[in-house]
């Protein structure tokens, strides 16, 4: 006699070899729908980075903000107002080789789970793992801005785990060889123990979908019908469930994370100008959590803003002891002490963070400035040097550096960074001026002349008086030949 499997649909003995399908009998293999649920999928998602790409976003090294703007995780937002990231992030990708790979898997592992569970059941256990990792890295990893399909795409790894390793079902154990059981455990040990070692992948995410898929697939009614109401009856009670709990949990994760979500709110008071009222529930986190880095540096960049100095510092300064190579806190802290014109204090700040980031302009910008008024131009000169290798556009940067050589008598030097300023300012007259003074020094009258002259007969309006008197006065100085 042949050999006969079950169709999973029909329930009725088939040759496979007549039918040519190992889990459908010829006429359900006719039946399946033409419109694929994984092809669906794989189109949205494919579709969303495309339309990320045309907006600007970058195709290779996305940054958080952009990712952001596109519906990625982030978990203060979640645990405030924006819980909406927990379906929409499945969908977005950090760049082309997250969005390839994930696609990949989904186009080898949707196919089968599709067939075998079904498109209606299929598309919901999709979904319901990928929120379910969304929710898990929202509890574990609140902090990070987090993507892509993987926690969907482990929860359907999951459910076939679950169906090849547990279940007995006879037509899946007539399946030739059964290999698919070694590939999809070794898809799932491969993928977890890569994800462990690279600390910028989102582990919690790929197991909560994993756990959550597993479950599913142990008790959802494969795709066949012959159960008849028995089996609808479980498939809805299985997924509602399942909805039931995710939901409880994600309400259980907002108040266990509760003050993530405080500190969100707090950031957006402070967008909308409700200073008084962010500070207020900064400082109610601050009680309950006084070790909640997020919240002092805000409620310290709070006061900064708002003109209370020695209370940032004291902020700042606290949340350094929680994070003591943190760039934006030692920017802000050099802020801090400029504004109260303590300059030794400005340039020990600032010296921190050009340590921590090299690359960074503005913190080598703001430490030549820092030397500059502290009367220390010959220490100004290397970080202005190196801000103005690092931002060669910024005008800022090369006015100083026109400055401190000035200060130190190097003339010739100081034309070229006062030029170097005046190419992205072009009528910037503290630039012109000082420009004059630098080529009046190296003897060059006619050059000091036109650049006095400028600043004179600029039309009113584009520069201070004070600025146009100062000209006004270095022409009447200036010597005839």
């Amino acid at each position: 006699m042949p050999p006969t499997a079950v169709c999973l649909r029909c329930g009725k003995d088939f040759d496979p070899a007549a039918s040519g399908d190992p889990l459908f009998c010829a006429s359900c293999a006719a039946a399946r729908p033409r419109v694929s649920v994984t092809t669906v999928l794989l189109a949205i998602n494919v579709l969303v980075f495309i339309a990320m790409v045309i907006g600007g976003v970058s195709p290779l090294t996305p940054t958080s903000e952009q990712l952001l703007r596109w519906g990625a995780s982030y978990g203060p937002s979640e645990l405030s107002t924006d819980w909406w990231r927990l379906f929409t992030a499945m969908f977005v990708h950090i760049g082309l080789i997250h969005i390839a790979l994930n696609m990949l898997c989904l186009s080898n592992l949707g196919p089968l789970a599709e067939r075998l569970f079904g498109s209606g059941k299929f598309l919901l256990l999709y979904l319901l793992t990928g929120l379910g990792g969304n929710v898990a890295s929202v509890a574990l990893h609140p902090t990070i801005v987090a993507a892509g399909a993987s926690g969907a795409i482990f929860g359907v790894a999951g459910a076939l785990l679950a169906v090849f390793h547990v279940r007995k079902i006879p037509a899946i154990a007539s399946l030739r060889g059964r290999g698919g059981q070694l590939g999809i455990g070794g898809f799932i040990a491969y993928n977890l123990f890569y994800g462990f070692a690279d600390s910028g992948i989102d582990n919690a995410a790929h197991i909560g979908g994993l756990v959550i898929g597993f479950l599913i697939g142990l008790s959802l009614p494969v795709a066949g019908s012959h159960a008849g109401r028995v089996a609808a009856w479980r498939t809805q009670g299985v997924l509602l469930a399942t909805a039931i709990v995710l939901g409880g949990t994600f309400v259980g994760v907002r108040q266990w994370r509760r003050t993530y979500g405080e500190v969100e709110t707090a950031r957006h008071e402070v967008l909308a100008g409700n200073y008084a009222t962010a500070t207020e529930r900064l400082k109610r986190v601050l009680e309950e959590e006084p070790h909640n880095l997020q919240a002092r540096v805000l409620l310290g960049a709070v006061y900064l803003d708002q003109g209370q100095t020695a209370d940032a510092i004291r902020e700042l300064q606290l949340a350094l002891r929680e994070d003591s190579t943190n760039s934006f806190v030692l920017g802000a802290l050099g802020s801090a002490y400029w504004a109260l014109e303590q300059w030794e204090q400005a340039v020990a700040a600032y010296t921190r963070q050009t340590k921590v980031d090299f690359n960074d302009a503005e913190a080598f910008a703001n430490l030549g400035g820092a030397y500059l008024n502290w009367g220390r131009a010959k220490d100004a000169i290397a970080p202005l040097e190196r801000a103005a290798r690092l931002a060669p556009d910024s005008a800022r940067s090369h006015y100083n550096l026109g400055l401190a050589l000035l200060e130190e008598k190097q003339y010739a030097p100081a034309v070229i960074s006062f030029g170097r300023a005046l190419q992205q300012e072009p009528d910037n007259p503290l630039a012109l001026l000082k420009r004059g003074v630098a080529y009046e020094l190296l003897g060059k009258r006619d050059s000091a002349r036109a650049d006095y002259r400028r600043v004179a007969d600029a039309p009113e309006g584009s520069v201070s008086d004070d600025n146009r008197r100062l000209a006004r006065r270095l022409l009447a100085e200036l010597p005839r030949r």
